[in-house]
């Protein structure tokens, strides 16, 4: 590292020092969220280690010690003294604050993941950027959240020194593009790149509005036209040099109660690819839970029953559910729930792997006693990027609609990554064939009065290496409407039965209907 990027890595963390203290109504808001979105986006496991580059005062550093907990150590590396003495002073669990100077430097290719919140936007990025990848071990990765050159506001202080000084921008600070910063990506061989816009929240927001433009802030940030004027780009790639399967996966299997207790039911369609890292990551991260998983190839043109089949000889908890024309993802979740043997069901699709360290939050939820758990995309604790726009207007206005006609605050029923009883899966009546079934294994439990919770999980873009989604909107759309007005004709005719919570131990408990548990974790059952 050169004097020059010392002097501006100082300059710069001071400058965003004050700027996270000048905001006190929406900076907790953010900084939280980035928080969560570093949590969900590199599904950081524990013992895999952290650098937070520029951490100042500790600001962030406290919301990442709080998201990410005392399992995954935190190198708080700071380049003023006077704001490492103040991290310090936090005594923060996990975190070890290092003062950055000339004589004293970061280890190279010692950290499993380099992130940082505006501490790439000044005129020496590109060296900044080559000396983080070099910090990461071979296969590490990196996410930055830094000024988008395209929101009005940073345009404006761009092009006016003036404003710039008056904003308290530092001397150096600048605002990156993103085509910048996929050039510079490419030069220093990284890979997995994603640079989109990302944090409609402007600072200046009335504490009273910070809930409601969370809530649309999923649907804004990805408009185009609106997406593009976003405050921060959200910046993740990875170094080379280590494979998905070969990354090295803690135990994460800490509940007794569900040992040997989960079914998982994949439908697969082409997914020869996608299914052995699955499969690893699933036996590696939660091998004693692992009761079975049901691989459903619903008429795949690939090798996907083939290689079904082999994962199946060297696992025999690795089974094979191999259908016949019709294809469809409802006819596929019928005939693997059918299958199943497991106390829990878990139903996921082929392309989750990296979501897998974040299954814990559902397996929490089962062992706290509820009945189920869905994976939800669109918590405010949730990161959702590069979704289709059209997707995302279709998903919300279902949801509209169901909680218009429910009056009900949920969030994200039509996931395919749901956590169940088994009895709820097996004996339920699923009458769509396409997608829409999805929709019926969300909506029908809450019609049942059952208690299920949702919560937060990141959703990003199938990358090149995991296939084409089969999913379009103006096809699936018809079912998913088919589906809502047969089960809101069925909940008429049948009533709905008074919630039951199940405890722990599976005891049926009386329990008061309840919406909420929090801002960011719904937990709902229908009155």
């Amino acid at each position: 590292m050169t004097a020059i990027l010392l002097h501006n890595l100082k300059e710069i963390e001071r400058s965003r020092e004050a700027y996270w203290l000048r905001y006190p109504a929406t900076s907790p808001t953010r900084l939280r969220w980035r928080a969560n979105a570093t949590r969900h986006a590199l599904h950081i496991a524990p013992g895999e280690t952290v650098l937070e580059l520029g951490a100042g005062s500790g600001v962030w550093t406290e919301h990442l010690t709080a998201v990410l907990g005392e399992a995954s150590p935190i190198t708080a590396a700071v380049f003023n003294a006077d704001l490492a003495e103040a991290a310090r002073a936090r005594h923060l669990a996990a975190t070890d604050v290092v003062t950055v100077s000339e004589e004293s430097r970061l280890e190279l290719e010692t950290y499993d993941y380099v992130v940082g919140t505006a501490m790439l936007s000044h005129d020496r990025w590109r060296e900044n950027l080559a000396w983080i990848v070099r910090l990461l071990k071979p296969g590490g990765q990196l996410l930055f959240l830094e000024a988008n050159y395209w929101n009005p506001q940073v345009f404006a202080k761009a092009h006016s020194r003036h404003l710039a000084r008056w904003s308290r921008n530092a001397e150096c600070q600048i605002a990156l593009r993103e085509s910048e910063l996929r050039r510079a990506a490419r030069s220093e061989s990284l890979e997995d790149v994603v640079v989109v816009p990302y944090d409609i929240l402007h600072p200046r927001t009335p504490r009273r509005l910070v809930p409601a433009v969370q809530s649309t802030a999923f649907v804004l940030e990805h408009l185009p036209g609106i997406r593009e004027l976003c405050g921060t780009l959200f910046i993740c790639a990875s170094k080379p040099g280590r494979m998905s399967m070969e990354r090295p996966r803690a135990d994460l299997a800490r509940h007794t109660a569900l040992r040997d207790a989960i079914s998982v039911v994949v439908p697969c369609h082409n997914e020869a690819m996608n299914i052995p890292r699955l499969v690893h990551a699933l036996t590696a991260t939660y091998d004693s839970y692992i009761h079975e998983i049901v691989l459903v190839n619903d008429n795949s043109a690939d090798d996907t029953a083939a290689v079904a089949r082999k994962l199946g000889e060297q696992d025999s908890r690795v089974r094979l559910v191999d259908r016949s024309p019709p294809p469809g993802v409802g006819r596929a979740l019928r005939d693997g729930y059918a299958a199943t043997t497991g106390k829990y069901i878990l139903s996921m699709d082929c392309d989750f792997e990296m979501l897998v360290p974040e299954l814990q939050d559902l397996f929490d939820v089962i062992a706290a006693g509820h009945e189920g758990a869905i994976g939800s995309r669109f918590s405010h604790e949730s990161v959702l990027l590069n979704y289709p726009a059209s997707k995302l207007l279709g998903n919300r206005a279902f949801h509209l609609v169901v909680r218009l006609l429910l009056r009900r605050r949920l969030r994200d029923i039509s996931n395919n990554l749901k956590l169940y009883r088994g009895e709820i899966l097996r004996e339920m009546n699923i009458t769509q064939d396409g997608f829409a079934a999805n929709a019926e294994t969300g909506l029908r439990p809450l019609l049942e009065g059952r208690d299920i919770k949702e919560v937060p999980i990141a959703w990003i873009n199938r990358s090149s290496d995991m296939g084409v989604s089969t999913f379009r909107v103006a096809r699936v759309a018809p079912g998913y409407a088919i589906a809502l007005a047969r089960m809101l004709g069925e909940r008429r005719e049948k009533g709905v039965r008074h919630p039951k919570r199940r405890s722990a131990g599976g005891a049926d408990q009386a329990t008061s209907p309840q919406t909420e548990s929090g801002e960011d974790e719904v937990s709902w059952s229908a009155h």
